[in-house]
């Protein structure tokens, strides 16, 4: 007679769920038993106390939390408490004055120059239509940002 049910194997959907979970559920478990055994430890140590002494201990935590608050607020609303001191801002007297109409460059670009910048442009460019370019001008870009705001700032500035 021929089975009608198939054999579990050990590709079954089931099994593979479980290896897939394995390790985590092994971690679960493991921080399971270390709660586990610090809960029995902590209640072996507690295990003499009595009610009373439940109701003292619970009487000092208060107590003491409620006493530290207070000094907290009442060391905050005290005018001699430690403050943040606030200083006014200053313009330092040692800054140097920077005027942005008297400020020019004296310098001037030859043409070749000029040309070497829009060779240049037109270099990094044509580097963005192939992949292996793309790596090439990504690569320039990282080690030199702001390189071609750069170079439009100084070539608009000469064409003006």
């Amino acid at each position: 007679m021929k089975f009608t049910f198939k054999k579990n194997s050990k590709n079954s959907p089931e099994s593979v769920k479980y290896k897939e979970r394995f390790p985590m559920g092994r971690f679960n478990e493991a921080i399971f038993l270390l709660q586990h055994k610090c809960a029995q430890w902590l209640e072996q140590k507690t295990a003499h106390l009595s009610a009373k002494s439940w109701i003292v201990i619970l009487f000092c935590f208060v107590v003491f939390t409620v006493g530290g608050n207070i000094y907290l607020i009442v060391d905050g609303l005290n005018e001699n408490s430690n403050k943040i001191e606030r200083s006014i801002i200053s313009r330092p007297t040692n800054t140097v004055a920077f005027d942005t109409k008297s400020t020019t460059l004296n310098t001037s670009l030859s043409k070749t120059q000029i040309e070497r910048m829009a060779r240049f442009q037109m270099y990094m460019d044509s580097l963005g239509r192939s992949p292996t370019g793309k790596l090439v001008q990504d690569s320039i870009l990282r080690s030199r940002p702001g390189l071609l705001d750069s170079l439009v700032i100084v070539e608009n500035y000469y064409r003006s």
